[in-house]
């Protein structure tokens, strides 16, 4: 469901993960704004807010609609690869830069938020953040060139009572997204990272852990020019999907 609140932006929803992604595609394709990035034309859509009801890491909607090989690349890039590599059509950052797997493994990000939940359940401190101040030492050097800073800033990780035993639900925030190549990608990973948190304080807490919903902002969500031709044929792929299953 696609959502504009004149004051505030745009709301999309979906009851997984999947239906929100391609609410969010649509939503860039039919009320995205023409805008540039360093020369490359686009669709943007500014403070968008998404939420998935669910965190399933088993979607069809992704699996059928989304491209497969950055759906993995990303989710690669949160745990396995220790440099993050440009999956876009068009490059816009060098390859080699340090990944979110690499962030999360230095700054033992997991291991804090597993940590400060189980010790502080209630806690609202239970945040990681992907840049450092090395990003913004090399960015100062080579500005608008070649540069690169984690689209994904801050996930937050929040525990509440539930019955017996607790939900967590899971916040985020992005500066920029590319909704159509990397976001299910981003998403995907985001709700693996609060299974594997679930699964830890399970058995730290003595307590069953549900996973809650998945609520984000994005300052910025866009699809580029070269991309528009795939996106749309994802959308109509969808809808006779959709059509087919009522």
């Amino acid at each position: 469901m696609i959502k504009h609140l004149d004051k505030f932006g745009y709301n999309v929803d979906g009851k997984t993960i999947g239906e929100a992604w391609i609410s969010l595609v649509e939503a860039i394709l039919t009320k995205g704004e023409i805008s540039y990035d360093e020369g490359r034309k686009r669709l943007a859509l500014q403070n968008v807010r998404i939420k998935s009801a669910t965190q399933e890491l088993e979607d069809t909607i992704i699996d059928r609609f989304a491209e497969k090989e950055k759906t993995k690349a990303m989710i690669d890039f949160t745990f396995s690869k220790e440099a993050i590599e440009d999956i876009d059509v068009v490059k816009s950052f060098h390859d080699k830069a340090k990944s979110y797997c690499l962030r999360i493994k230095e700054g033992r990000l997991i291991e804090f938020v597993i940590k400060r939940l189980s010790n502080i359940p209630e806690s609202k401190k239970a945040v990681i953040v992907f840049p450092t101040n090395d990003d913004y030492a090399k960015i100062f050097d080579n500005q608008y060139m070649n540069d690169y800073l984690p689209c994904l800033v801050a996930i937050q990780f929040r525990l509440f009572k539930s019955g017996k035993g607790y939900v967590i639900n899971t916040n985020f925030y992005a500066r920029s997204i590319d909704a159509f190549q990397k976001s299910h990608g981003n998403f995907l990973s985001i709700a693996k990272l609060t299974h594997d948190i679930a699964a830890e304080l399970e058995k730290n807490l003595k307590a069953k852990i549900r996973i809650g919903f998945l609520d984000g902002m994005i300052a910025d969500a866009h699809i580029y020019e070269e991309c528009f031709f795939n996106a749309k044929d994802s959308i109509k792929g969808y809808k006779r999907y959709r059509n087919s299953s009522k």
